[in-house]
């Protein structure tokens, strides 16, 4: 399959789950940040763990789909609770940037399970080469998202 259609694909799901479920780009966008960390920590270590339980994969390779997985995971669990957006507006550009940054952060797990050739190269070089900006504008924008979250406010006891 087409390397820009899965792209596509999983840019409109995430897209998609982010703006039905209300949930705040800076819980998400740190979410995702925490699971590219233990993917990086862990990917390798339990691959072959994953392999002996018997899951098996060949395209992609099941190192790709354990690195995803754990992406993922953290980000998935928060969409069931947490703060939300309560005007369309936010949800739709808290969606739009959650979706940027999850594939910012699948891009290179995702690129080593395809054959990258014509259209499907220049857009996974174009978000290879860019991902450390991406991130890290995604990530400041996370944290000023929390920051300016609106949180209850607890009446001073003398």
């Amino acid at each position: 399959m087409n390397f820009a259609i899965i792209l596509i694909a999983v840019v409109v799901a995430l897209f998609l789950v982010a703006y039905i479920t209300k949930r705040r780009f800076g819980v998400l966008g740190l979410a995702l940040a925490a699971g590219a960390m233990l993917s990086s920590l862990w990917a390798e270590t339990l691959t072959p763990l994953v392999a002996k339980t018997g899951f098996e994969t060949t395209s992609p390779p099941l190192i790709t789909v354990v690195s995803v997985i754990l992406i993922l995971t953290p980000a998935i669990l928060l969409l069931f609770g947490g703060p939300s957006y309560k005007k369309g507006s936010k949800r739709l550009i808290g969606a739009l940037l959650f979706a940027i940054l999850a594939i910012a952060f699948l891009v290179e797990p995702l690129g080593s399970a395809f054959i990258l050739i014509g259209d499907s190269k220049q857009i996974y070089d174009f978000f290879l080469d860019n991902r450390i900006y991406i991130i890290t504008v995604a990530l400041i924008i996370a944290i000023l998202d929390l920051l300016f979250a609106h949180s209850t406010k607890h009446s001073r006891r003398s």
